[in-house]
């Protein structure tokens, strides 16, 4: 399980939206790194401790999701992190063909923006457990 033990990695390009996510996400006792463009989310995939899960939007500048995508299904080890895709567009793909886009890719899930954060926070439950010692609802 060591492939999960690193921080989230919020990929999005809009910073009011990478910011909620992260606080929210934060106060939910996980690690949370963030990057505005795939480029960036790239490096953070190279550096230890690799991402126990990336939520990545598909729609950015320098470097969009699907670039990043294709680069972690090339590397062995990234292949292995697991992906929430969090955009408008490829929500409206029809299911037939998001299935077969999530299966090539290997893609965990589709949500699309704007996110309810409880929703997102439950797909991500189902991939990455809590750190030990963090309880949600605990804050003063």
């Amino acid at each position: 399980m060591s492939a999960l033990s690193g921080p989230l990695l919020i990929v999005e390009d809009d910073a009011d939206i990478r910011e909620a996510l992260q606080s929210y996400l934060e106060m939910q006792g996980y690690a949370v790194r963030a990057a505005s463009n795939g480029k960036e989310a790239l490096a953070h995939l190279e550096a230890p401790p690799r991402p126990s899960l990336i939520v990545l939007d598909m729609g950015m500048p320098v470097m969009d999701g699907h670039r990043v995508l294709t680069a972690r299904k090339a590397s062995e080890a990234l292949a292995r992190v697991p992906v929430i895709i969090l955009s408008g567009g490829l929500t409206e793909m029809n299911p037939r063909d998001r299935a077969v886009y999530a299966s090539s890719y290997d893609v965990a899930a589709f949500l699309k923006k704007p996110v309810e954060p409880r929703k997102l926070l439950e797909v991500i439950e189902r991939h990455v457990p809590r750190s030990s010692g963090a309880q949600a609802g605990t804050s003063p």
